[in-house]
């Protein structure tokens, strides 16, 4: 479960990672985008105003050359040499006489038959357009009409690079081109981001611009950085926090279970309080039979001329030992049936044992089967809550007598205590006829039992309490007949035994 936990946290880093760099790069590209909207915008108004401008220097080339007749060359040729100087995109000014034959440049800035040919197409003063030079140049023509009759054409010829050149920087990659619309001819439009007739209606030009920066740009690698550790935290807290909540869940399901466990323990002794009325009530009797016994005693000792001192002391003690007896039989019954809280301490299996049998003598008496505690002499300890680790091997050396119960031939029920290794090993075995293997199958499954009036929760509690201290339970059939109940818990120290001793 942790493996796919980490894999799906894993995968969603992964993905999480990718969508912050499509995130980076989606919004690169729209800050671009409107970057070189905007510049291009900027470029198409600064183009529409030089274009203006040429129609303004051919109007006033038109009137200085009407002025006279013949027309003031060199008048002319100073107006146009300080237009180039002041606007390095006109790189040719020429006023061709059209009444000549051929027509004669009187500039020589432009050639002289073409300047004709397009002044001829020309209705009016209506200004003529030329792509020259593969579209690097353009051509301006028009015709000044003097007295009515065009003898003149005005030439201007424009470098379109300096005409779509940028008074600011344009981005990164991006390269301006400036062409003529030439009517009654479809050209194919280049792909462009940014593409823009210009507004003249003596110039049809379309201003477009293209860019070599890449559609999504990568990220750079210091965004790269920060997003791998950012997802590498982000992913590092989501798998705490959803181990903190497992653990949460877990500790709070074994509360549950804790607390299930308590309740179980507790109706399970209080359902074991009528089973035992009988042996307690033997158990009770002895102390207080032999108190009444002593007191009598005591009193014919009494009622004599010269009581002895030594007799009467005996006779108290005796009192004193039996209701102590008495005392120690209620308090442990007390505890054993409350519903408290575990207390662990250091618990000697032997001893523990012994109590066991003490409880149980009655009920052993009267089916008349034997009930006694064996074992290689170690007397091991464990740590454990005495009460509830009692209740474990009450509850199975009850089972065991009521296995013997009634059957001809030897009944006992022993309890061996030893040690194995690193454990210590209590074993409850009886001279029943053994364990069926339906039975043997379900041993501590809950609700399950043979007996008739059975609630088939003993050994299901015995199961839980003798984990809850780390230990295992089994049950299975003796090779010499019988059943075997056998319980391992975990030894203490021998610093343990040591201070326990002390």
């Amino acid at each position: 479960m942790m493996r796919s936990r980490r894999a799906a946290i894993l995968v969603a880093g992964f993905v999480a990672f990718g969508l912050a760099c499509a995130a980076y790069s989606l919004n690169r590209r729209s800050h671009a985008a409107a970057e070189l909207e905007e510049a291009g915008r900027t470029l198409h108004r600064l183009i529409s105003q030089r274009v203006d401008q040429h129609d303004a220097h051919l109007t006033s080339l038109s009137a200085l050359v009407q002025a006279a007749d013949p027309a003031p060359v060199a008048t002319v040729e100073q107006v146009a040499a300080s237009i180039i100087r002041f606007y390095p995109r006109i790189v040719g000014i020429d006023v061709v006489d059209l009444a000549l034959s051929p027509p004669r440049s009187l500039l020589n800035a432009a050639d002289p038959a073409m300047v004709a040919a397009e002044a001829g197409q020309a209705v009016g003063s209506n200004l003529r357009t030329r792509a020259l030079d593969g579209g690097n140049r353009l051509l301006l023509v028009k015709r000044a009409l003097t007295d009515g009759v065009g003898h003149y054409a005005l030439a201007l010829v424009i470098d379109m690079a300096r005409l779509s050149a940028s008074d600011t920087p344009l981005p990164d990659g991006t390269q301006a081109q400036l062409r003529l619309i030439e009517q009654g001819r479809t050209a194919s439009e280049p792909e462009s981001a940014f593409s823009a007739e210009i507004a003249s209606r003596t110039q049809p030009l379309r201003l477009t611009l293209a860019t070599s920066a890449p559609d999504w740009p990568l990220p750079p690698p210091a965004f790269l950085a920060l997003a791998v550790v950012l997802v590498a935290l982000a992913a590092l807290l989501v798998d705490r926090l959803l181990e903190a909540r497992i653990a949460a869940r877990e500790a709070a399901r074994k509360a549950v279970l804790a607390e299930q466990d308590a309740r179980l323990a507790h109706a399970g002794r209080v359902n074991a309080m009528g089973e035992l009325a009988s042996g307690i009530a033997h158990e009770l009797t002895q102390p207080l039979t032999a108190i009444l016994g002593q007191a009598q005693a005591g009193r014919r000792v009494l009622a004599q001329p010269e009581p002895d001192p030594a007799t009467l002391a005996g006779a108290f003690e005796a009192i004193a030992r039996n209701a102590r007896r008495a005392g120690d039989i209620l308090g442990r019954l007390r505890a054993w049936i409350s519903k408290s809280e575990p207390v662990v301490e250091t618990v000697d299996l032997t001893e523990l044992a012994n109590e066991v049998v003490q409880l149980l003598s009655a009920n052993a008496q009267g089916i008349g089967a034997t009930l006694r505690v064996g074992g290689d002499g170690s007397r091991p300890l464990v740590q454990a809550d005495r009460v509830q680790l009692e209740q474990v091997v009450f509850n199975l050396a009850r089972n065991g007598l009521e296995a013997v119960e009634g059957r001809n031939g030897e009944r006992a029920v022993t309890i061996e205590i030893g040690t194995q290794g690193r454990d210590a090993v209590l074993a409850v075995s009886d001279s029943g006829p053994g364990l069926s293997p339906e039975a043997q199958a379900r041993l501590f499954e809950p609700f399950f039992t043979t007996k008739p009036a059975g609630l088939g929760l003993g050994l299901a509690l015995c199961a839980r309490l003798v984990e809850r201290f780390d230990g295992v339970i089994t049950g299975e059939n003796a090779a010499g007949g019988g059943a075997i109940f056998s319980v391992r818990l975990p030894r203490v120290a021998s610093e343990a035994r040591q201070e326990a001793a002390e």
